[in-house]
């Protein structure tokens, strides 16, 4: 999990946020400084670093950028079959509750088209996660290859908050968009590509260089 020293709150934390606040000071209020009081104080600050917007150190080095921070659950060959039905690299990142659910841009890219499904609620980390809620996303990079990035839904997250549509045009390290409490991403990349991470790594949105190109 990496440390974020500079960071504001993304707005989707906003309700949450002010809802635990106003729990807590009404707890305080009739019961003061009491176990639970402390306890809701304690989910509010979990909250809020939950729903952390933090600023990200872009590298120098040429590849796809990382768009999500977590812990990496597979690496693979696997066949993409919501566009292309047809082999491609394969990442599958978990996010835990700790790290930051903002969702970023690999690379300058065209959105072509976006598919989103309502779903079950499995655990982010389990095979059952490709019934979850879930969001398809269909990129063109400025080289015109296929990049397709699902984000999931998990057991604890509720909800996908998209930022993009089809026909945005993303730089490097753009927002894409944030899962709430807890999910998974995935991210198909031509077979020509590769990359140097193994599954259990950790890896950071934007400042690890998660894939090269071979060509």
């Amino acid at each position: 999990m990496k440390i974020d020293y500079k960071w504001t709150v993304a707005k989707e934390g906003y309700i949450p946020i002010f809802v635990s606040i106003f729990i807590t000071w009404l707890l305080t209020a009739f019961f003061g400084v009491s176990f639970l009081s402390i306890i809701v104080f304690l989910i509010l600050l979990l909250i809020i670093y939950f729903f952390r917007d933090p600023d990200r150190i872009m590298p120098h080095d040429e590849g796809l950028l990382c768009p999500a921070d977590g812990k990496i659950i597979t690496v693979d060959i696997s066949k993409e079959q919501e566009f292309f039905n047809k082999d491609m690299k394969r990442v599958c990142i978990f996010l835990s509750l700790f790290d930051c659910h903002i969702n970023r841009a690999p690379d300058d890219l065209e959105i072509m088209e976006t598919r989103y499904y309502p779903g079950e609620f499995f655990f982010a980390n389990s095979d059952r996660v490709i019934e979850n809620e879930r969001l398809y996303i269909r990129f063109k990079t400025k080289k015109n290859e296929d990049i397709v990035m699902i984000l999931y839904a998990g057991y604890v997250a509720r909800r996908i908050v998209p930022y993009v549509k089809t026909g945005d045009k993303l730089k490097k390290g753009d927002r894409i968009g944030i899962i709430k409490f807890g999910s998974r991403v995935d991210i198909y990349v031509p077979t020509n590509f590769h990359t140097e991470f193994r599954t259990g790594d950790n890896v950071v949105a934007v400042e690890t260089v998660l894939f090269k190109n071979e060509k």
